[in-house]
């Protein structure tokens, strides 16, 4: 008989194992994540911020005061 509940308690053992590992690898794919979307952001941020008033693209001047393109 004991050694069933001895089976029992470390099935029981092992099942709690398995599940603070999947809490742990669930943690680490969610930060992993909100890393990847916080770069993004940044990066959609920088890009969007480079035109500036008088950046030069194809003899096109940007026009921040009008907010669109010029010809030279």
């Amino acid at each position: 008989m004991s050694s069933k509940r001895e089976e029992r308690k470390q099935r029981a053992e092992e099942h709690r194992e398995d599940q603070e590992r999947e809490r742990r690898r669930k943690i680490r794919r969610s930060r992993a994540l909100a890393v990847v979307i916080l770069l993004a952001v940044i990066a959609a941020g920088f890009f969007a911020t480079r035109r500036r008033d008088g950046d030069e693209r194809n003899g096109r001047v940007w026009s921040a005061a009008h907010g669109h393109w010029h010809d030279k």
